[in-house]
């Protein structure tokens, strides 16, 4: 029974067109289904919003959570893959002091992981050469999305772009999950820059967390109106499945229009604020908050430095990407 199933599937041309649709369509959709299955809408807008706490992370000085992200991302750019990975663990020792939740964890796991494993599968298709040695070759009736199949180096590649993704993604999440909004503009002021750069930095940490409220409390109104968001319990039974996509495909536009004309009015009411309280009037903003710089800012900086000098090592010696 095996030998003939193998036969159909690698040998056949409707076998490796099955085959070739797997790998191409229902692979990719795992990401979303986990996604959908481990975060979902209010699970995504708890991690995209600022928790307090009293860590050491929380009570870094503001100016170096705001270049924390800027400064891992151009290291990660100067660095081969492989060290890239090294610098995602030391990216990891952060979370470590935060302490965060098992729930929080495996949230914030699935939403750093999901498109990194998806950029890995995606470049393993289309990140392809002549030369390059194909894991699964498609056949002739698959030439219409433009691959020659699942790739070796092309999941290398993915794998490249990957590391640099988990990276940027941890370090950004160490400053959206620690800082208040209103940190940032005081750090963007303090670090010289234009006040409307640290506004813009603010709205945009603010501005996912603000679209889920909104999205889940129309969800929930639709609900109270009879319409059914459920997911199916058992997914790979095609008539739950469909019936789930079509529900939410019907509710695309009862959700959305309210959610962008409830960010429409939050932009205009945001705007009036600002001008309210004469923002960007003079070039430095005064503020009631002292911070004054710790232990902890100074460890933190010493810890950078020291990053940055192994990067300029690894450069200057051939090791690092260039």
């Amino acid at each position: 029974m095996l030998p003939a199933i193998d036969r159909w599937l690698f040998h056949d041309l409707a076998g490796q067109t099955f085959v070739a649709y797997l790998i191409t369509f229902v692979v990719p959709l795992f990401g979303p289904a986990l996604f959908i299955k481990f975060v979902g809408i209010s699970g995504l807008r708890n991690v995209l919003s600022y928790e307090a706490g009293d860590t050491v992370i929380h009570r870094l000085d503001p100016r170096i959570k705001l270049l924390y992200p800027v400064f891992i991302g151009i290291c990660s750019v100067l660095l081969s893959w492989k060290w890239t990975y090294l610098l995602f663990l030391l990216t990891l020792l952060p979370w470590l002091l935060l302490r965060p939740s098992l729930v929080r964890v495996r949230i914030l796991a699935v939403l750093v992981l999901t498109p990194a494993l998806l950029s890995i599968w995606s470049q393993g298709l289309y990140a392809t050469t002549p030369g390059d040695k194909l894991i699964f070759a498609f056949p002739v009736t698959m030439a219409w999305v433009g691959t020659a199949g699942l790739s070796h180096a092309g999941l290398v590649y993915g794998a490249h772009q990957a590391a640099r993704l988990l990276v940027t993604s941890s370090a950004a999440l160490i400053l959206v999950f620690t800082t208040q909004p209103s940190d940032v503009v005081w750090a963007t002021s303090r670090l010289l820059a234009p006040q409307r750069i640290g506004l813009a930095i603010s709205v945009g940490v603010r501005f996912l967390p603000t679209v889920f409220e909104r999205l889940n409390a129309v969800m929930r109104a639709a609900e109270v109106r009879g319409y059914d968001f459920s997911r199916p319990d058992t997914w790979w039974k095609p008539q739950q499945a469909w019936d789930y996509g079509r529900r939410m495909v019907r509710a695309l536009p009862l959700l959305t229009i309210p959610v962008l004309v409830g960010s429409l009015r939050g932009c205009h009411q945001m705007a009036l604020v600002a001008d309210s309280r004469a923002f960007n009037v003079n070039k430095r903003r005064s503020t009631l908050r002292v911070i004054r710089r710790s232990t902890a800012d100074r460890v933190a900086l010493a810890l950078g430095g020291g990053v940055a000098a192994g990067v300029a090592i690894l450069i200057a010696t051939g090791q690092g990407r260039f």
